[in-house]
């Protein structure tokens, strides 16, 4: 391999980009191919969870040593991570972004896990059948525009989070986690916005509860839940007008 040529951003490469689909403001799917380049990949903004649905065996990282890509091998490349790559003959693959606060939240929903216990490591090729089933048998054979399918697409997206949370063994608790609101100030403040939802609620009145200055009491509060109260709250309003369409 010359080392003289220079990497490129990912952004600036020649990919092709056959499909893409943005499901929520922290979730968005992209199907690509790419080949013979040299790649810097910055991860700035969200996680990337990627799959090789075809080819990949000629590509393989520059900057440590890796083995090389195949179908079904994935790479996970966390938010604020860098990595460089050289890529061989013509790859498909399929990547996932996903943002930091709706694994939080996700892990927090599922697994009753304290957010702040959530890091993602840097992973590159490796295989997880039941991973590749649903990126390939769920993701990749459905039609993405389909407007009946966002629901769909949202639940098996948030199920392949679960399945690669567990994977990772993400799922509990490693050390207990100091600072934060006390658990039992996290359930009053919750249970008074779930019990006044349907009106303006202040955030002096939720900083009360807590007994803290509204500053402090939102800094620790999106500690514990990954999201701010208001976010909170409005995932409280969105679900109740779910259950009343059903």
């Amino acid at each position: 391999m010359n080392k003289g040529i220079k990497s490129i951003s990912f952004e600036s490469s020649n990919k092709l980009c056959f499909r893409q689909k943005s499901l929520s403001k922290g979730l968005r799917w992209a199907h690509y191919q790419n080949e013979q380049e040299r790649l810097l990949y910055i991860n700035n903004k969200q996680h990337t969870l990627s799959m090789y649905l075809a080819g990949g065996h000629q590509t393989h990282r520059t900057d440590i040593t890796s083995n090389y890509g195949a179908p079904g091998r994935f790479c996970l490349m966390p938010q604020n991570s860098e990595s460089c790559w050289q890529l061989g003959a013509p790859q498909q693959f399929m990547h996932l972004y996903f943002d930091d606060n709706h694994l939080k939240q996700l892990a927090l929903k599922v697994f009753d896990v304290d957010p702040r216990l959530i890091e993602l490591p840097q992973l590159t090729f490796f295989e997880n059948q039941a991973l590749e089933g649903m990126f390939r048998h769920q993701m990749a054979a459905c039609d993405w525009s389909a407007s009946d399918g966002q629901l769909m697409l949202e639940q098996v997206t948030d199920t392949i989070l679960v399945s690669m949370l567990q994977s990772l063994k993400l799922t509990k608790p490693l050390r207990a986690i100091k600072g934060g609101l006390a658990p039992n100030v996290v359930r009053e403040v919750c249970d008074f916005m779930q019990v006044n939802y349907q009106r303006q609620i202040y955030l002096h009145e939720l900083a009360s509860i807590a007994q803290l200055s509204e500053y402090h009491f939102c800094r620790m509060f999106k500690d514990n839940l990954a999201q701010t109260p208001q976010q909170y709250l409005m995932s409280v309003r969105i679900e109740r007008v779910k259950q009343l369409a059903t």
